[in-house]
């Protein structure tokens, strides 16, 4: 009952005709939107079939034919598409058919032009499309196969941790050559569809992925063969440059324990369980069933940055896919990534990722973590160190030398020791609520700063045996790894003080102040127990 599309058909028709052992059959068919299909064929029957009886078509009967089809509007197609894809292009072929029933030989072409597939929500934006192939016996020969990425992506990643590059103008180009070949009738008995393929392809930097929150291209060179019912891909991938900004917060969901029923979803699930069930018997009859054999290499290149859940950092390094043994298995990935100039922001401050390492031994989603994001410009080596794996993290404050978990907070939400009470208790009272109540995520204060683009709004209680008027605000932004700018605000003072941290070392800092009082000062850390 759902419309249609209108298809101006013009001419629909189909003949056949008998004469002796002679059969002529013949189709027409011309549209304005669902093309145009001209094609005809003939061969010859058995002689001396009973009267009465169907007349048999012999094995080696042979084949004469002609086929000329062209799809302007490729595009009117997309109804049969998933929902949200589309596809666009014309098509055109010509062909002659030759041989016998059981032998047919195919000669002719096939050509495709402005060729696109596209669908907004998963970012694959593909175009520019070109195809020429042969036909020539049981074979079609792919001469030249081309395909232009998006270019619908101005994602990036600002920062020292985030890209080095902007997002590419140009969406790259991927291009293939190859073959299909198909066996013949008595192949076909056997029960066996005799189908084989054998593609090579190259992508030299093209957008797979063209999204305003990721981005991802990639060169490289793949091969696909289907041998025996059985797909195999081999290839060596590069990415040029990606950003992927994961959102910080989850949609809301029921809880495991909350079922939610309702007789027309039974009946939906009850027919989509039918339907599941008759198309894996269906896969299991097929030849294609058979688990797919993967082994590609993908190196995350120079500029692959991930922003998300409150870390911002570029991955380098190399991992292996492969296919797993067990039926309808996810592949398994194995390698190692680690993190290049990250940070990590955690209870209102941004700390610097020193080690960021995640281990690939199994399915690409839990792999193991091995990540210590430290505060800088302090002389007490503390952060956070994160361990375990991607689906079970084990979060935990960690300093160097090791102290107590309150001066370890301490250390990390103001940068000193902790106080008896007064201003800082309280700013160490919210910050352990947050640790246990919220994992250490994003407070107000962290959201704030970066919508601002900096890295630290922040409050400085009085010294001891000061009184509350020198209490101050102040305001982070880190330039680069060495360098840090900080901007302090007297709540009673009328100017404020400008502070320039610069690492000429691991120990050794060089700071300069300007404002209220100018000064240059070069800091050297000495830690003991």
């Amino acid at each position: 009952n759902a419309p249609g599309t209108a298809a101006g058909v013009r001419q629909a028709e189909a003949t056949m005709e008998i004469d002796g052992e002679a059969l002529r059959a013949q189709l027409a068919w011309a549209s304005e939107r669902a093309g145009e299909v001209q094609a005809s064929v003939s061969t010859r029957l058995a002689p001396g079939a009973p009267p009465g009886a169907a007349p048999a078509w012999a094995p080696d009967a042979p084949l004469a034919g002609t086929l000329r089809a062209r799809l302007p509007d490729v595009g009117v197609w997309s109804a049969l598409a998933p929902p949200g894809w589309r596809v666009r292009g014309t098509l055109d072929a010509s062909a002659t058919l030759s041989g016998t029933r059981n032998a047919p030989r195919w000669a002719g072409t096939l050509g495709a032009d402005d060729m696109a597939v596209r669908s907004v929500v998963d970012g694959v934006d593909l175009q520019a499309g070109r195809l020429r192939a042969t036909l020539q016996g049981n074979q079609l020969q792919i001469t030249e196969f081309r395909l232009q990425g998006g270019r619908g992506s101005g994602a990036r990643i600002a920062g020292f941790s985030g890209n080095r590059t902007a997002a590419p103008q140009d969406g790259g180009t991927l291009t293939a050559t190859g073959r299909v070949s198909w066996g013949d009738s008595a192949t076909a008995a056997t029960g066996l569809s005799g189908i084989a393929m054998s593609l090579q392809a190259e992508a030299k930097a093209l957008q797979v992925l063209v999204r305003a929150d990721r981005q991802i291209s990639v060169s490289g060179q793949m091969q696909a063969q289907l041998q025996q019912g059985q797909i195999s891909l081999r290839g060596k991938l590069t990415t040029d440059r990606a950003t992927i900004i994961l959102p910080d917060e989850t949609a809301p969901s029921l809880g495991s324990d909350v079922v939610v029923r309702s007789a027309a979803k039974d009946r939906e699930d009850q027919a989509r369980a039918q339907a599941a069930a008759k198309a894996s018997q269906a896969a299991a009859q097929a030849e294609t069933a058979k688990p797919p054999d993967i082994a590609i290499t993908l190196n995350l290149g120079r500029d692959f940055a991930l922003s998300g859940h409150g870390i911002t950092t570029r991955l380098t390094g190399e991992v292996d896919i492969r296919s797993s043994a067990v039926p309808g298995a996810p592949p398994r990935v194995t390698g190692e990534v680690r993190t290049d100039e990250g940070r990590y922001r955690a209870w209102g401050q941004m700390l610097d990722v020193e080690t960021g390492l995640i281990r690939f031994n199994g399915p690409y989603n839990n792999p193991s973590l091995d990540i210590l994001a430290l505060r800088p410009n302090i002389s007490v080596r503390a952060g956070v160190q994160v361990t375990g794996s991607a689906q079970a993290p084990r979060v935990k404050l960690y300093s160097d030398p090791d102290l107590p978990d309150a001066e370890k907070l301490s250390w990390v939400v103001l940068g000193r020791n902790a106080t008896a009470g007064g201003a800082e208790a309280a700013v160490l009272q919210q910050a352990a609520l947050a640790l246990l109540g919220r994992k250490g995520g994003n407070t107000g204060t962290a959201n704030i700063a970066s919508r601002v683009g900096l890295d630290e709004i922040g409050f400085r209680g009085a010294t001891p045996g000061d009184d509350a008027s020198t209490a101050a605000l102040t305001f982070g932004k880190r330039l680069s790894k060495d360098l840090y700018v900080t901007y302090e605000r007297s709540l009673s003072g009328t100017l404020g003080t400008l502070y320039i941290f610069y690492d000429l070392s691991r120990r050794l800092t060089l700071r300069g102040q300007t404002g209220e009082k100018s000064a240059v000062d070069i800091i050297y850390t000495v830690k003991y127990d």
